[in-house]
């Protein structure tokens, strides 16, 4: 670690937070940008995706990925390579904590990432960027 911010920083608000953007690289080298919803288990981040969307399309070609969390002020950037999870009991694991985290406030269902045609991804992150709005020299980075 390079910096001054304290990890906590980083672990709460990828906790609390709902969404993230997720930014891919399509075949043809333009970026692409969408928001997702996610569970951050204090070192991965994971995501699900349709099979034919264009961000699933994306990782096929190339598999690395940044994350942001956070707006432009207290940004937490986050970088690493993705891949599909096939593993039954992670699958499980990120289900449960996927199901805890969002729950319609209407009805009280609960989501879950097993969805027909649906992929959960996995970023295994390799390096974090942070910085806070207002104190000069702040930025911060983690390298895994």
């Amino acid at each position: 670690m390079s910096g001054f911010i304290p990890w906590n920083k980083v672990d709460l608000p990828l906790r609390a937070q709902r969404s993230i953007w997720i930014s891919t690289t399509r075949p043809d080298g333009r970026p692409h940008a969408v928001p997702v919803w996610f569970v951050w288990d204090g070192t991965s981040i994971y995501f699900i995706t349709r099979r034919d969307m264009q961000k699933a399309k994306n990782l096929a070609h190339q598999p690395w990925i940044v994350v942001h969390a956070g707006d432009g002020d207290d940004a937490i950037i986050l970088e690493g390579p993705s891949e599909i999870v096939t593993d039954q009991e992670e699958l499980n694991r990120v289900d449960a904590a996927y199901r805890d985290k969002y729950v319609d406030p209407h009805s009280g269902a609960r989501d879950t990432i097993f969805h027909e045609g649906c992929d959960l991804y996995q970023v295994q992150i390799k390096h974090i960027m942070t910085w806070e709005y207002g104190t000069i020299s702040t930025r911060t980075d983690w390298r895994f």
